[in-house]
């Protein structure tokens, strides 16, 4: 499954966010979306998802146009968390996650034995089954995004986009978060989308990364062609280091001292 989007414009009313971008995003991959605050990143995953509607361009799904597709049709391809969700206080945590088979289901029909499978494995996956009868409100943090993205993953998508899915967590959540989201993609050949703050993260779990500058794409490519010292004197105004460890497969990013 392929994602191809060309020449996008995005914005709100008259304000023009996002300018004459081409995205390409590909099943099996881990593809990280980074730049400064108001950038464009969230606009751009909220366009490609459906969440927003862009200007101009277009956006095809294996040659497909975006806007031809079913809702149930693009629930079961496509699964999106966005930054902000929430859920009535009284659910518990399997039942919040058994609303991702709705796409697989016919108005007043009753879960089968294949959903109950489906939404047991979900839970599994994200180390959450063991809380499937507590309510979503009693979770910590890392708890409660990892029941949301089992949620999504029951629709079974063959990509999963994710906006900004650490924001909130403490750093052992953070870093809890990143090892499933790799996890998943490894395991199961799912094609992840994120929008990432924390470029150590980015560089850490990434494939592919495209980098946002003032609406327009700046960068994209492996981790390390694309985050760079000019990179991030040049899209983010820091100075820092690339370093290379022996035995380590991913280089650290060292900040210099601030002045």
């Amino acid at each position: 499954m392929d994602i191809n989007a060309k020449g996008l414009q995005i914005g709100y009313g008259d304000c023009v966010v996002v300018k004459e971008m081409d995205v390409h995003i590909c099943k099996n991959k881990i593809t990280t979306i980074i730049g400064p605050n108001g950038s464009g990143k969230s606009t751009v995953l909220k366009a490609i998802t459906r969440l927003l509607n862009y200007q101009k361009g277009m956006v095809q799904i294996d040659g497909r146009d975006l806007q031809s597709f079913g809702a149930k049709e693009f629930a079961r391809r496509v699964g999106v968390l966005p930054q902000m969700h929430s859920a009535p206080a009284d659910f518990r945590v399997k039942e919040l996650v058994s609303y991702g088979r709705m796409p697989y289901q016919h108005l007043f029909s009753t879960r089968s034995a294949e959903d109950e499978r489906i939404i047991n494995e979900a839970m599994q996956a994200t180390g959450t089954y063991h809380l499937r009868d507590k309510s979503i409100h009693e979770l910590s943090g890392g708890e409660s995004q990892r029941v949301w993205i089992a949620t999504v993953l029951t629709q079974q998508p063959e990509i999963l986009f994710l906006d900004e899915p650490t924001t909130y967590l403490d750093i052992s959540h953070q870093i809890e978060t990143m090892r499933m989201v790799k996890r998943l993609n490894r395991e199961t050949g799912m094609g992840v989308v994120m929008v990432l703050h924390d470029l150590s993260h980015a560089l850490e779990v990434s494939d592919h990364i495209i980098v946002i500058k003032n609406g327009k794409k700046y960068s994209e490519g492996t981790p390390t062609e694309v985050i760079t010292h000019e990179m991030l004197r040049d899209v983010y105004q820091v100075d820092a280091d690339i370093v290379h460890l022996s035995g380590r497969e991913k280089p650290l990013i060292a900040f210099r001292e601030l002045a």
